[in-house]
């Protein structure tokens, strides 16, 4: 019987990191666990569990093929080290996926080698598999995980081509996504990964054109029971992890999906959130869903004070008064503000640049946190096939959100824009270095029942 091998790559270290970035992200980890104690960086491995494992074990579950898993995070990330253990787990015909990354495309693509030699048939998907060249692999798959890709694996395994892939229309789908993830190859990181991520809906409606996310260009809701069954199965996998990431690209695009959240965590008490949002989401019913649902920080896209530049690069805005006001409004209702910044856009100028760091340190007071990224030319961004030749560099080891652009900024030399990312940094730095306001003292309240073990009380939220 044919039988599947998921594989998570290792991720070679980052070699040389920015000494800056590596001293903000310091002081960004000291504020970020005082609020939330109980999170913390693994100290070897992934961060993160790999929740693509999941969720594909699960599509194969449905279509009547087995799964191994082999985790390979730990080993050098070295060809022959990890065809080895492939090939020991595999036999000619099985089936081997594989989703790298950019710093891990080359190894893929040296380890897929071996395994094709050996008769194992290797698909690779994720953001990059698109450069994979051709011939390089059996199949690169460019969608979501869903029922489609399943039934392209099956006829993979039966030793047929496998189907084309249908192009994605944009849209809300009507189908829902009625199978819970499978957790049971992942039992290994218990205790090892400090929050647990988790989608109410897949894919974004916003087609920002640096954003490598746009490419799904639908929006599909997870079922109601299907969120619930993987909620019971997180929760008992991994009783002591409390802090939730939720996963939708938009929180808020989608009401059901938001109300599904509420409805599955109503008695499920002690659990905290973390959730990502377009600013033009932020709408009083949505404000005070991420109260009653337990958030405590909201990313938002903040890629440059400049509106008209955002608008060139199709991220859809009211402008930068109505953005001030929305972070006031969050801000206001004790919610942590955490700005997904970004460096390195094509249309950036210096002029761009300015407004936004003096926007940033005008409105500090409501900032909490920034997550720092330089823009890299993923080929799923719909802003590839313009950017594609002006791309120079082509070792993937440098395509990295922590070091230069490796394609010509249509108003900057890269260089120029490398020094205003730093720019960013030290702005970003100076302000999560300043103290944040200590709320003054209330008068004592009147005595209330006590809260359940686990469950912060309502001022944990605006504590910092």
């Amino acid at each position: 019987m044919t039988k599947s091998c998921i594989v998570q790559l290792p991720f070679p270290s980052s070699h040389d990191p920015d000494p800056n970035l590596s001293r903000y992200y310091d002081d960004y980890d000291r504020r970020f666990r005082a609020l939330l104690p109980e999170y913390f960086i693994p100290t070897d491995g992934l961060w993160e569990m790999p929740l693509w494992v999941a969720h594909l074990t699960a599509l194969l579950n449905t279509a009547g093929l087995d799964s191994v898993f082999r985790d390979l995070s730990r080993t050098p990330a070295e060809p022959e080290d990890c065809a080895e253990p492939l090939l020991d787990a595999t036999a000619p015909g099985d089936l081997v996926l594989m989703s790298p990354l950019a710093q891990n495309l080359r190894l893929a693509l040296e380890v897929a080698k071996r395994l094709e030699h050996a008769g194992r048939r290797v698909v690779l998907g994720g953001n990059m598999a698109p450069l994979a060249p051709d011939g390089a692999v059996h199949a690169v798959h460019r969608g979501q995980l869903d029922a489609g890709f399943v039934r392209r694996l099956v006829e993979l395994a039966s030793g047929s081509g496998g189907s084309l892939e249908k192009p994605l229309l944009p849209g809300l789908v009507s189908d829902r996504i009625t199978w819970a993830p499978d957790y049971r190859h992942l039992g290994g990181y218990h205790g090892r990964v400090p929050l647990l991520r988790l989608n109410a809906s897949h894919g974004c409606l916003y087609q920002c054109s640096f954003c490598g996310d746009a490419w799904s260009k639908q929006l599909t809701l997870v079922a109601k029971d299907a969120l619930a069954q993987e909620v019971d199965e997180l929760t008992t996998r991994f009783p002591d992890t409390r802090l939730f990431y939720i996963g939708d690209k938009t929180f808020g695009q989608s009401r059901e999906a938001v109300g599904n959240l509420l409805d599955v965590f109503r008695d499920r008490p002690g659990y905290r959130f973390i959730v990502q949002t377009h600013v033009m989401q932020v709408k009083e019913w949505i404000v005070e869903a991420m109260l009653e649902l337990g958030v405590v920080a909201v990313e938002l896209g903040f890629e440059s004070a400049d509106s008209q530049m955002l608008k060139r690069l199709n991220k859809l805005s009211r402008g930068l008064d109505d953005y001030t006001s929305k972070i006031r409004q969050l801000s206001d209702a004790g919610l942590k503000i955490v700005l997904n910044m970004m460096g390195g856009l094509d249309e950036e100028t210096e002029a761009a640049h300015g407004q936004t760091v003096a926007w940033m340190r005008e409105n500090e007071s409501a900032l909490w946190l920034f997550n720092l990224y330089n823009f890299v030319p993923y080929p799923l961004t719909p802003d590839f096939p313009r950017l594609r030749e002006r791309i120079f560099n082509w070792d993937f080891a440098d395509w990295r959100e922590d070091a230069p652009v490796v394609y010509r900024p249509r108003h900057l030399s890269p260089e120029a824009s490398w020094d205003l990312f730093q720019e960013k940094i030290a702005a970003a730095h100076d302000v999560i270095r300043t103290p944040l306001p200590v709320a003054a003292p209330t008068p004592p309240a009147a005595p209330t029942a006590p809260t359940a073990p686990g469950v912060p009380a309502a001022s944990a939220v605006q504590e910092d």
